[in-house]
């Protein structure tokens, strides 16, 4: 290795982001050498045995990343670029066990990208969410969240982002929020089902009469493939230390709760797994507050499963009852000529929502196509 190849120190391999973004670092620059910090080797997916990477031991929530002397002062000596993708994406979890990992965990790697002598970019993966309860346009900028948030995840990383932003006086930092990754416009392959594949699984059982939100307003998802490619672009090819990015759909790429609402229907009454929850009550959209005190009444009405549902639901829904819409103009000028395009959502979904209810939204193994 010459004095001049690029080193990578990549927290968060073995996660969902970690994971699709590393094999597009590796082909992209022969001559980098990966750093993977992780706490259990065994995790390390079947590229770790390249010859690029090399794999090591370590625990974001201590100090130091839990390394000895002698790794530490080999980082600090080699590496060149750092990107922090791990996270605690639990929503439900108490806030001091989410800022261990989050928000504690981003300070620790600060603290070595500070000692880093040869380091020329990092890049702290972080979500639109950040943005809590703000409603409105939230522009690619630092946010002062006054309206609170919807769990601790999103609390948790707006404070992580405080610190990374405060370091950039020091450091040559990014930060990227992401959408809400649904699967891949090409196959509809969903490799990390979240909260919002949840909701299109409870759809046809008919449990909620109600939901927050509104028809008009809009839901940013994005697929796999484009935000994972717009993520090592980005970070290959544009890094401008101190800038914040929307990797998301932004106004033009996202649809309506509406037209979501109808391309769902439209695919459920048709397909032939649905059949038996036929015919389904489509939730009636109704503003936050009165979201809220049907759940205050459910929670008294003794029917334990709705319960033990809502104190799930709970961790997420509300987000639905908040009109926001995330910018993307400085992402998007800076994909262009790329011929990395955003898919048009009504040409994907169909695929995703399809993959989900044949695969029983991960149960069962998909049917090559």
């Amino acid at each position: 290795m010459s004095s001049g190849d690029p080193v990578l120190l990549l927290t968060g391999a073995t996660g969902f982001v970690g994971s699709e973004l590393l094999p597009i670092l590796l082909a992209s620059r022969p001559d980098r050498r990966v750093v993977i910090l992780t706490r259990t080797r065994d995790k390390i997916p079947s590229f770790g045995q390249s010859v690029q990477i090399t794999t090591i031991e370590g625990d974001l929530t201590r100090a130091g990343l839990g390394l000895d002397s002698a790794t530490l002062r080999q980082i600090q000596r080699e590496v060149t670029e750092i990107i922090h993708c791990a996270a605690e994406t639990r929503f439900d979890l108490p806030i001091e066990e989410a800022r261990a990992t989050n928000t504690r965990g981003t300070s620790n790697v600060l603290r070595i990208a500070q000692a880093c002598r040869r380091l020329k970019k990092l890049a702290h993966l972080s979500t639109v969410y950040v943005a809590g309860r703000t409603t409105g346009h939230i522009l690619e900028t630092k946010l002062c969240n006054r309206e609170g948030f919807v769990n601790t995840y999103q609390q948790s990383k707006h404070e992580a982002e405080q610190i990374v932003l405060d370091a950039m006086a020091t450091i040559p930092a990014v930060i990227y929020r992401l959408s809400t990754i649904i699967g891949d416009s090409r196959s509809g392959c969903v490799r990390q089902f979240n909260y919002f594949h949840q909701l299109l699984r409870l759809l046809p059982r008919n449990i909620m009469p109600v939901a927050p939100g509104h028809p008009s307003w809009l839901i940013d998802v994005i697929p796999t493939d484009w935000s994972i490619s717009a993520l090592a672009f980005l970070f290959e090819g544009c890094f401008v230390p101190g800038e914040v990015l929307h990797i998301c759909a932004g106004a033009s790429g996202s649809p309506t709760m509406a037209e979501v609402r109808k391309l769902t229907m439209e695919l459920f009454e048709r397909h032939p797994l649905v059949k038996k929850w036929l015919p389904i009550k489509v939730p009636e959209f109704v503003s936050l507050s009165a979201y809220e005190e049907y759940v205050q009444k459910s929670m008294q009405s003794g029917d334990n499963l709705l319960i033990e549902l809502l104190k799930v639901l709970n961790q997420f829904l509300p987000q639905m009852g908040i009109d926001q819409c995330f910018d993307n103009n400085e992402v998007l000028q800076k994909l262009e000529g790329s011929g990395i395009m955003l898919p048009d959502f009504r040409n994907y979904y169909r695929k995703v929502l399809r993959y989900c209810l044949e695969t029983d939204w991960g149960r069962k193994p998909a049917v090559p196509q």
